[in-house]
């Protein structure tokens, strides 16, 4: 049976405008309505799929300070993810059980104008036709490198379009450490070797209501970008940033440290392995990075329906 969504990953580093441009693409894409096209569009955020807080797993930081450690693929319930996708992939719309938290976040000004939004929208209206959804997924840990075993290839293989958003280490820093926090799911955290495990190989209900604990608020410790935030991107994309020498970051890499050495800021990624980067290395604004997504996604909605 044909797919019922198209699923559009939008990644990238914490604070690279992930959710913004997801945002703004599903505005534009949810309103282009007319008689010959109905299109479906929502977000799904990937931060809705943590464990909760006595879940998150510890990290002992170069200063020997142990804390909690959100930016680990072991903080992600990759099952719930991994089948929510498919359920989405499936009946073209979230399943009940997926009650978003992120949408209380913070939002800011995505910076585009919007004389620019309205003007993408009539563009994509006038070259669609048909009825369908597409669904944009943001987050900051979504693709997996080529070999099958890696512990992210159900939810990359779940994607069809991978669209990645480069972002300067000092930009990051700088965006990261303006924030507020984040609303968190479930208990205060407890202490290290007292945490449940998290369940793996689940089967998740996805008709079910949530019924996950209520929610918290997490604030990065001070020093949290340059302890974990960055350090764990590197290690994670470092298949696919480059390096000055413009060998992949992960070449001759040895440990956390060598890898963010190597990576320098971070802006230099493969554009041969199947991931969509975004202009501008990290530079260009967000309405420049708008077009070119929207460009990219209509293309690819309107072949994916051929």
């Amino acid at each position: 049976m044909a797919d019922k969504a198209v699923i559009v990953g939008i990644s990238g580093p914490s604070s690279s405008g992930k959710t913004t441009l997801a945002r703004l693409l599903q505005r534009i894409f949810n309103g282009a309505k007319s008689p010959s096209a109905n299109l479906n569009t929502f977000i799904i955020h990937e931060d809705d799929f943590y464990f909760p807080d006595d879940k998150i797993p510890y990290t002992t930081t170069a200063s020997g300070e142990t804390i909690q450690d959100w930016d680990t693929a072991a903080a992600i319930d990759l099952p719930f993810l991994s089948q929510a996708l498919q359920y989405v992939r499936k009946n073209g719309c979230l399943p009940p059980r997926l009650r978003s938290k992120e949408d209380q976040n913070d939002e800011s000004d995505s910076g585009v104008p919007e004389e620019t939004v309205q003007e993408l929208r009539r563009m994509v209206q006038d070259r669609l036709s048909g009825s369908g959804s597409i669904a944009f997924l943001e987050g900051f840990l979504l693709f997996a490198p080529p070999q099958k075993d890696h512990v992210l290839r159900s939810v990359h293989d779940a994607i069809q379009l991978h669209v990645f958003l480069p972002a300067a280490y000092g930009l990051v820093k700088e965006r990261r450490e303006g924030r507020s926090g984040y609303v968190t799911v479930g208990s205060a955290p407890v202490q290290e070797g007292e945490r449940a495990e998290p369940e793996e190989n689940k089967e998740i209900d996805l008709e079910a209501e949530d019924d996950r604990p209520p929610q918290n608020f997490w604030v990065d410790p001070p020093g949290y970008v340059d302890d974990v935030v960055w350090p764990r991107y590197v290690r994670d994309h470092s298949w696919l940033l480059v390096g000055e020498d413009g060998q992949d970051v992960a070449t001759g890499g040895d440990g956390d440290a060598d890898l963010v050495r190597r990576a320098g800021d971070g802006t230099r990624v493969r554009t041969d392995i199947g991931v969509e980067v975004a202009p501008g290395a990290g530079s260009a604004g967000m309405e420049v990075v708008l077009r070119w997504a929207v460009d990219l996604v209509l293309q690819f909605y309107i072949d994916s329906r051929q």
